[in-house]
């Protein structure tokens, strides 16, 4: 009788093999790619870091743009938004995206190498170098989830994702997204250029230092009185932590019975660039662009009750907790949470 736990040896030939001819079919792709890739390398480092600081736009926003693009490719999402937009912004380039990862994109298509690159890990299993794709796929679920119940959605922060154009286009409620002026300035002339449909959303370019966000809000047409969902995502890292309890407790002021305020949180440890290696490289290039990791919640006891403790403080009762890498012996780092008016 044949041990069913025994290996079968042709099989790992066999892979060995399989490995082989895709490593071999890959070779002469990314050798076409060399060229293409070297000027597309330089183009992209001159626009991401030289026009995005000379236009006074957030790095970290750029960063999680292009993030959305490979997942594209890679078909881990579908975002055709993002593509085009791309294709328009002058702080990013298509052509070098496509010349550093083309010979991958191709490859993978083709024969399935490599075999990791652009697939998500399993939910739990995130560890600091593969939470981004799970963190945007959460937060479109959170947006699936309530997009048909709420009355409006606000966007602090927003960025250049474009989230709120994927599932609002067509419901029948109000959008708000806020940002730095020159950051969400720049994404409505982005939007324009791509010929991209955005006229349903109110955007509310807010000068931080000089102006009141929550006044900015009113003034545009967000009704207190209504159900909202506030999705802010990917900013309290860079916020003092005084900044992030003043937001919180004004985006509790703004919410009606059954408003959602959707977030996510760091630990202390990740902030301070102590996780990994990675996070400390990651976090390394982004404040040498202006933007400097200031606050996380210590996660080090008890993630969850600490997570909840600091909502309270904001006068905010917390409906759900989602821990990254929960499912591996790791040291927790990283939170996605909903959160209602107490």
């Amino acid at each position: 009788m044949t041990d069913k736990n025994t290996q079968n040896p042709f099989s790992g030939i066999l892979g060995f093999i399989i490995k082989l001819i895709q490593i071999i079919l890959y070779i002469p792709i990314q050798i076409i790619f060399i060229p293409f890739a070297i000027i597309g390398i330089a183009i992209a480092v001159y626009k991401e870091m030289g026009v995005s600081k000379k236009l006074g736009v957030s790095f970290s926003a750029i960063k999680a743009l292009q993030y959305r693009w490979m997942m594209h490719y890679f078909e881990t999402r579908d975002d055709p938004l993002s593509v085009a937009f791309v294709k328009k912004f002058p702080c990013e380039s298509h052509f070098g995206m496509w010349s550093v990862m083309g010979a991958l994109i191709i490859s993978q298509r083709l024969t399935g190498f490599p075999e990791k690159l652009g697939k998500l890990v399993e939910r739990g299993e995130e560890s600091g170098d593969t939470t981004a794709g799970i963190r945007v796929l959460t937060f479109d679920k959170i947006m699936e989830k309530y997009v048909e119940d709420m009355e409006q959605i606000v966007l602090p922060g927003s960025g250049f994702d474009l989230i709120a154009l994927h599932f609002t286009k067509g419901k029948d409620l109000k959008v708000f997204e806020l940002d730095q002026a020159n950051t969400l300035n720049l994404k409505i002339e982005t939007l324009k250029k791509a010929g991209i449909e955005h006229d349903w959303i109110t955007y509310i370019p807010v000068d931080y230092e000089n102006e009141s966000w929550a006044d900015k809000l009113l003034e545009a047409g967000f009704d207190k009185s209504k159900k909202t969902l506030f999705l802010w995502q990917s900013v309290s890292l860079y916020l003092e932590e005084n900044i992030v309890k003043d937001n919180l407790r004004q985006m509790a002021n703004l919410c009606a019975e059954g408003s959602i305020i959707a977030q996510d949180f760091y630990s202390e440890v990740f902030a301070a660039g102590e996780y990994s290696k990675e996070s400390k490289k990651f976090l390394g290039i982004i404040e040498s662009m202006g933007e400097p990791a200031k606050f996380g919640v210590d996660m080090s006891d008890n993630p969850k009750a600490a997570v909840e403790s600091f909502l309270n403080e904001c006068g905010l009762q917390m409906t759900d907790y989602i821990q990254f890498g929960e499912k591996l012996d790791i040291e927790p780092f990283y939170s996605i949470v909903e959160a209602e008016k107490l």
